[in-house]
């Protein structure tokens, strides 16, 4: 019996952990290409030379976030563990950052730390609708256009975001 308990504990806690890291979906809308060009997130560390950067239009900006906000996990990111969501294209073989957005308490966010990190290829906003950013997601990690990042422990994570183990299905585990 204990040793049932321990494969479901486990099963649990890793899907857990794929769900937030995955998920992190988050939000940090990037007001201009210089603030972006700077965002400390790890995925666009490195001095300005390194970081190449064409800001979204004004038109997939409001396409992501229509989707995110109608997303139906957003109401359960919380508030002091945001999670950020950053698209990129490539461009002659080099990677080009294009925004960002960080979410958390149910809304997007103009400032925070996320303590995950979704990059996503910009190739799949122009699939948005509105309401199928968890097929985008499912579909992008398909793909292998889908990175997650985060400093975190899995224990963290698990603490953190336990309220979105009830999103497992959204992104296909």
């Amino acid at each position: 019996m204990k040793k049932k308990r321990k494969i479901s504990l486990k099963i649990i806690i890793v899907a857990v952990v794929i769900i937030l890291i995955t998920f992190a979906a988050a939000f940090f809308i990037f007001n201009s290409s210089e603030k972006n060009a700077n965002y400390g997130n790890s995925a666009l560390s490195g001095t300005q030379e390194d970081v190449k950067y064409e800001a979204l239009s004004q038109d997939e900006i409001n396409k992501i976030s229509n989707a995110i906000l109608s997303s139906e996990f957003i109401k359960d990111i919380p508030e002091g563990s945001p999670i950020s969501i950053t698209f990129f294209k490539f461009e002659n073989g080099e990677r080009v950052w294009q925004g960002g957005f960080l979410i958390g308490n149910n809304q997007l966010l103009q400032s925070g730390e996320p303590a995950v990190s979704i990059i996503i290829h910009s190739k799949y906003i122009s699939e948005l609708n509105g309401n199928n950013l968890c097929d985008i997601i499912k579909e992008a990690n398909k793909n292998g256009d889908l990175a997650i990042e985060t400093e975190y422990s899995t224990a963290s994570l698990i603490i953190k975001y336990a309220g979105l183990l009830k999103y497992r299905d959204c992104f296909g585990f």
